[in-house]
């Protein structure tokens, strides 16, 4: 197997794709199946994607919307942790509109 292609995505978007291949009865090692109980057990958003592109909007980084979107921080000084690819910590006004995002977007599961 040879990388062609990175990009970061989120826990959800990674077990899409494993229950795609599971449903096409693709035969997966066991690295992949145990990458696929982290994900399921660890995804907080559903719709983690709608929130990436969210957060894109908004500005931020690609890497910072998917760790996000993984971690679904609840507070500001949840989310201020995981502004380190960003250079620096958005306002405190800014990271409440990212809150307010992320609420919205995953708080209807």
């Amino acid at each position: 197997m040879r990388i062609i292609n990175y990009r970061n995505i989120p826990y959800a978007e990674v077990e899409r794709i494993i229950r795609e291949l599971m449903e096409r009865k693709v035969e997966l090692d066991q690295i992949t199946m145990r990458v696929f109980e982290y994900v399921s057990k660890f995804n907080r958003c559903k719709r983690a994607e709608d929130l990436v592109k969210a957060l894109k909007d908004m500005g931020f980084k690609e890497i910072t919307a998917v760790i996000i979107a993984n971690i679904v921080p609840k507070s500001i000084d949840e989310l201020k942790v995981l502004m380190i690819f960003e250079g620096e910590i958005p306002s405190e006004e800014r990271l409440n509109e990212v809150l307010s995002k992320v609420k919205e977007i995953c708080s209807t599961e």
